[in-house]
């Protein structure tokens, strides 16, 4: 996606003399840090830079890019398909594949950390993207169409920086909402395996992550954009232990009725009805497929086809998250599903069950 980039025309005017200038005194000012050029930029920066490998669905490829943050192996990226399966596959620099969990997400910003064990790794820190002005040289590293599967080197582009701004556009056929201005500028990251990579300003510092491959609702075309750096800042700063939303709805659960976990007996798990479709044998998104009849989900409406997008006010991010929010219920309890029916957005009032043996949830 191209961008014509108008700048302003300078009126010619005289120079003012010496004795026009103001008598001021001003403090020396620090040399800026020179611009680099591309090689040099590559060389600072794609050690840092780890191909990915994980889950994949339907068109949404299982592989993509991300950033080394930290000596020990933290590594940050999108949240995307690929981090659905029980671990993803990470691969350095010099071709040294780890296994790596699933630290935290950041649904909003659409934002993950990974780690894995490890010490001694070159790292990159993000820096504001506040600096950028139009017309300014950009370069993104990634792993495009799955070019680097061992030591071979991620792939650079080169672009300028347009201009910072909302964006209207969607992911398939989802609304892509971010809250908050992107960066745009017009070297062609939407392309997959890019999203993760880093977004590097004329003197290589870390200023945005490569985001998702995504189409403007306006014009049908896709939209080369990055997570501003003060965004990656915010993300990174929160605690590394911190439980992910999966974690944290448990313990929710748990927080709004502290006498929960003791009117559960031990053998009385949630019985909700209802079976999620599957892809290629692993759950992806929670959409309905089965609903058992007579059953709680039944009972309350919930229908096969039906995407549950939230339960009690806590959004549902996949069928991995489902689970662990069932997990996380009382029977006797009333909870309220979100559902996606269609277009429509529809709530389902379900008391939860005691699961009888030998069924599914």
């Amino acid at each position: 996606m191209g961008f014509l980039i108008m700048l302003p025309a300078m009126a010619a005017t005289s120079r003012p003399s010496t004795a026009d200038a103001p008598d001021t005194k001003s403090e020396p000012q620090p040399a800026a840090q020179p611009e680099r050029t591309a090689r040099e930029v590559f060389a600072l920066n794609a050690p840092a830079v780890v191909k990915l490998y994980g889950a994949s669905v339907g068109r949404q490829q299982g592989y993509g890019s991300g950033v080394l943050v930290s000596p020990d192996g933290l590594v940050l990226t999108n949240l995307s398909v690929m981090l659905t399966g029980r671990s993803v596959r990470v691969v350095l620099h010099d071709g040294t594949s780890h296994e790596a969990e699933l630290l935290r997400r950041d649904d909003a910003r659409k934002l993950a950390l990974l780690r894995f064990k490890a010490s001694g790794l070159p790292f990159l820190t993000p820096h504001p993207s506040d600096a950028l002005q139009t017309g300014d040289a950009v370069y993104a590293l990634g792993n495009w169409f799955k070019i680097a599967e061992g030591d071979e080197s991620v792939s650079l582009t080169r672009g300028v920086f347009s201009f910072k701004a909302t964006i209207d556009a969607r992911r398939l056929a989802q609304q892509y909402d971010y809250p908050g201005p992107v960066l745009i500028y017009d070297a062609i990251t939407a392309n997959p395996g890019a999203a993760g990579g880093p977004l590097l300003d004329a003197r290589g510092r870390l200023v945005g992550l490569v985001g998702l491959i995504v189409e403007s609702a306006a014009t049908n075309t896709r939209v080369n954009h990055a997570i501003p750096g003060e965004d990656l800042i915010a993300f990174l700063k929160q605690d590394p232990a911190r439980p992910t939303p999966s974690d944290a709805a448990s313990a929710a659960s748990t927080d709004a009725d502290p006498s929960s976990t003791a009117k559960r007996p031990s053998t009385a798990e949630p019985y909700i009805g209802l079976t999620l479709s599957k892809v290629g044998y692993r759950q992806t998104w929670a959409f309905v497929e089965r609903v058992r009849r007579d059953g709680p989900a039944d009972r309350a409406g919930i229908r096969p086809d039906d995407l549950i997008i939230a339960i009690d006010g806590r959004r549902v991010a996949d069928g991995a998250d489902y689970q662990t929010q069932l997990a996380a219920l009382v029977p006797g309890q009333r909870v309220p599903f979100t559902l996606k029916r269609g277009t429509e957005i529809v709530t389902a009032e379900v008391t939860v069950a005691t699961k009888p043996g030998g069924v599914q949830p």
